[in-house]
């Protein structure tokens, strides 16, 4: 009696957190260029949007410039819009389900001949750079303009950074040959610990760069905020092809989509 009403206890938790967990769409935004001199024109590609029930969805796109929002329920082609005036705007896509579920995701467009200021948030131009690598010579962040740029803050002494690592190598190799780069910056005490970890697991596909310094005192994770104790590590700063920042956090929080939405 106990082990049937145990069951029944199960299968009713489990039933449950399927119902949360496919409730609200997966929403991705994607837009290749948000910054750029007016007229601006943004292409806004809703393909990465799906729910995860299988349920019809529909969208709303507000541009974020007082203009006719956009609207549909065909996600497969790519909604163009043009800001003629310059200033920041934040553009928001509400996806609904045939339930009534929604899921939201924005971005800030930047129009104007300067682009976003320099900054660590995500719409900001990310602050340029130069770093030793650790195969010879020096790496620069702004000669990858052109690339979508991965940068991630690790250390071989990090639990959860060695566990990340696999997928960052993954990633590198697949998406290179359509420009697509991981910068690794380490964060170790000599640059030996980094070298000896990424050789020994064949991670050959990172642009491996280290300062002196560790967390704490580098010029590079300083630069970047990371050698603050309250910013854990691995952190992730994800660069479109203009240099500006479109995801800062976790590497297991940043979708496969998001990149592969900017390339």
């Amino acid at each position: 009696m106990r082990r049937a009403l145990a069951c029944l206890i199960l299968l009713g938790l489990l039933a449950l957190a399927g119902c949360l967990g496919t409730d609200e769409p997966v929403v991705v935004l994607s837009a290749p260029i948000i910054s750029g001199p007016a007229p601006l024109e943004v292409r806004y590609d809703l393909s990465y949007c799906r729910d995860p029930g299988g349920h019809p969805l529909s969208y709303r796109l507000d541009f974020g410039d007082d203009t006719t929002p956009g609207a549909g329920d065909d996600f497969g082609v790519i909604v163009r819009h043009t800001y003629e005036t310059v200033g920041s705007f934040a553009v928001v896509l509400t996806v609904t389900n045939a339930q009534g579920h929604q899921g939201t995701d924005g971005v800030v467009i930047t129009v104007g001949d300067d682009g976003p200021p320099v900054g660590l948030g995500v719409g900001a131009t990310a602050p340029d750079f130069t770093a030793h690598r650790t195969d010879g010579g020096t790496v620069t962040l702004s000669d990858f303009r052109g690339k979508v740029v991965l940068l991630e803050f690790w250390g071989a002494w990090c639990t959860p950074c060695r566990a990340s690592m696999p997928r960052l190598e993954d990633l590198a190799r697949e998406l290179g040959s359509e420009g697509f780069v991981v910068i690794a910056a380490s964060t170790d005490p000599s640059e030996e610990d980094a070298v000896g970890f990424l050789e020994a697991n064949g991670y050959l596909d990172l642009v491996s760069v280290w300062e002196p310094g560790g967390k704490s005192g580098s010029p590079l994770t300083q630069l970047y905020g990371v050698s603050s104790q309250s910013v854990g590590i691995p952190r992730t700063f994800l660069l479109d092809r203009q240099g500006v920042i479109r995801y800062v956090g976790h590497p297991s929080d940043l979708s496969r989509a998001t990149i592969e939405g900017l390339l």
